[in-house]
């Protein structure tokens, strides 16, 4: 729901309907009208599929005896939507959005059939990476869609439903995933979700048509092989790494000398990615980005691994165990729109920072229940607050970030906080992973490390929270959209 959020964020409504360019003035209705319907299916899928898999992902764990590739088949998905993020930002301003469009969903649908029909948990992992490249390519397609062919006018009403696409899936995803995990199979989840795919990108064939008129229209970027060596490649390196480590599953020396190497390419490739001083905390954009780099890391991680704690050693079946998730994502949707009624800039900085201490001590609490006589409803009633403080702290930070920005570097910016977004959880993954395979079998508590790691990190959030720019200015009066029809 985060990038949705992003995106809707970014609609300019002062430019004039008079002002479009050609083709903007010249899409029908009905064109409207389908990326719209067709968006917010494909959105909607993508978003049932990564609620549902973090809920039944424990039973194809157990079933493929592949718990040591747990956290790899969580967040390879992640690790390859950086590369995919970064690229087809500039495969769209190279060619058009025809090619990424198809390319998106083809490898979203390839990637679900490789899952639903794997043997092993390594190849569960594998086609869920070839998913998450086939959503950062189609995401990135939707908003430049939106960009390219919707009148400014309209956008926050597209913006708003792809949000929105997100609240039936949270509702529904993990419950019905769990029971079909439970009393069918897990494969039916993939499976059944890729020919839903295809058959929402037949919708968009209108779409496709009026994608290759911009393309006709649009003059040579030369800034595409800077682009191409100052993004591209950093990100490819730092989504591979990222990867490796995720996958890391030795203690040995010789195994553990490849996560070594990697972690020190994250180290070097992904302060290249965002805005100097970032990893410093430094006061300005450097901090937005990097507290959104450790919310998202933090809510993600975690519930990587609750449904994981509340299934395997409190013996909850998956749907109930999905009730975290559900629960999380109702509350943060009610963050969300508590965040977006605020138009003075001083309230808005301080609700950023109690959404940051907020998913702190939502954190904190459902951590709680890796002691044995804590009762297990704990880690549910804690996510209520993470929940609520993630839907107020992480809009927020994109509506800071713009706003602190030039405009002619809101770009810039934006895949700055998204690459965050991407990185902050799968490294938080890899480092979960990374402690939980360790002593998984052992004598400790393999999840005791990963929740006090997630717990700190959380604190550093509202640190940083608390270093974002606190702007003045008068309130902004609320912008009216006309519906499209």
């Amino acid at each position: 729901m985060g990038n949705l959020i992003l995106a809707g964020s970014r609609a300019d409504n002062r430019i004039v309907p008079d002002a479009l360019p050609h083709t903007q003035r010249d899409v029908s209705e009905d064109v409207l009208r389908l990326l719209l319907v067709g968006s917010v299916a494909l959105i909607s899928l993508g978003a049932f599929e990564n609620l549902a898999v973090t809920t039944m992902m424990p039973v194809v764990a157990e079933e493929l005896d592949g718990l040591r590739f747990f956290a790899l088949a969580m967040g390879l998905p992640l690790a390859c939507h950086i590369a995919a993020t970064a690229g087809a930002g500039v495969w769209i301003d190279a060619r058009s959005l025809r090619a990424p469009l198809v390319t998106g969903v083809g490898l979203f649908t390839a990637g679900l059939l490789v899952a639903g029909g794997a043997p092993t948990m390594p190849l569960v992992a594998l086609g869920r990476g070839v998913t998450g490249l086939g959503t950062g390519v189609l995401t990135v397609s939707l908003y430049a869609a939106v960009g390219a062919i919707v009148p400014p006018l309209v956008r926050p009403r597209f913006f708003a439903a792809f949000s929105a696409a997100w609240v039936v899936p949270s509702l529904v995803g993990p419950p019905l995933a769990g029971y079909i995990a439970q009393v069918l199979t897990w494969r039916l989840v993939f499976l059944g979700v890729a020919p839903l795919a295809v058959v929402a990108l037949v919708m968009l064939r209108p779409l496709l048509r009026a994608a290759d008129d911009v393309a006709a229209q649009r003059s040579p970027d030369q800034s595409i092989r800077r682009r191409v060596r100052s993004t591209i490649l950093p990100a490819v390196v730092v989504a591979a790494a990222v990867a490796v480590l995720q996958g890391a599953t030795s203690s040995s020396p010789a195994g553990l000398a490849p996560a070594g190497v990697a972690l020190v390419l994250v180290v070097v490739f992904l302060p290249r990615l965002l805005p100097p001083g970032t990893f410093a905390l430094r006061h300005g954009i450097a901090s937005v980005v990097a507290t959104r780099l450790l919310v998202n890391g933090v809510v993600i991680a975690m519930e990587s691994f609750l449904p994981l704690l509340l299934q395997r050693e409190r013996g909850w079946d998956p749907g109930p165990a999905g009730l975290v998730l559900t629960v999380g994502s109702v509350t943060w949707a009610l963050g969300a729109w508590i965040q977006g009624r605020l138009t003075n800039p001083h309230a808005r900085h301080r609700a950023s920072w109690i959404g940051a201490a907020l998913v702190a001590v939502g954190t904190a609490v459902s951590a709680l229940v890796v002691i044995d006589g804590v009762p297990a409803q704990v880690a549910v009633a804690g996510w209520v607050f993470a929940g609520l403080g993630m839907g107020v702290v992480f809009p927020a930070m994109a509506v800071l970030a713009l706003e602190i920005t030039p405009a002619e570097k809101h770009g810039e910016v934006s895949a700055a906080l998204q690459i965050a977004d991407g990185a902050g959880a799968a490294l938080a993954l890899a480092l979960f992973g990374a402690t939980f395979t360790a002593l998984l079998g052992g004598g400790l508590n393999p999840y005791l490390p990963g929740f006090a790691a997630m717990t700190a990190f959380a604190l550093v959030a509202v640190l940083s929270a608390a270093r974002v720019p606190n702007l003045t200015g008068p309130p902004r009066p609320a912008v009216q959209v006309e519906p499209i029809a």
